[in-house]
């Protein structure tokens, strides 16, 4: 018998020794994975603050053409082309944005699933990373 209970310690030490091994290997897996999380983020941050920035231009400059249009007062022949003009340049910058919001739309949207998917990962490998170190603890206990 105790041949058998050397055999089975030894057997429960390998097995905690392996859980170990594969705790520190999902650690270290999920610290590499946090540096390409961070960087997804930023990238997407980098994005995310440009398509923020357009927003807000645009709004604002449908708010200026707004104010033009509601204007009650009584202008001149000239103050009308000013106001026309001024309009016309509203439009074109508005739809300017609107092209470039459009083209920087694909990439947002890519940039969004991707900085979701590695920081997802980085969750699971750490949370299995954690159960795998409880498991060796609790191996360890018993």
């Amino acid at each position: 018998m105790p041949v058998h209970a050397d055999s089975n310690s030894q057997i429960c030490q390998n097995m905690e020794a392996a859980l170990r091994k594969s705790a520190k290997e999902l650690e270290q897996l999920a610290r590499l994975a946090q540096i390409r999380s961070d960087a997804e983020l930023k990238r997407f941050a980098a994005f995310r603050a440009h398509v923020d920035a357009a927003t807000t231009q645009r709004q604002q400059m449908r708010q200026k053409l707004a104010y033009i249009y509601e204007s009650e007062a009584a202008f001149s022949i000239a103050e009308a082309r000013l106001a026309n003009q001024e309009a016309g340049q509203l439009g074109h910058g508005i739809s300017q944005l609107d092209r470039d919001l459009e083209r920087l739309r694909p990439g947002f949207d890519t940039a969004r699933q991707r900085a979701i998917l590695e920081f997802g990962r980085v969750q699971v490998l750490k949370a299995l990373a954690g159960k795998l170190h409880d498991k060796s603890d609790l191996d360890r206990n018993t």
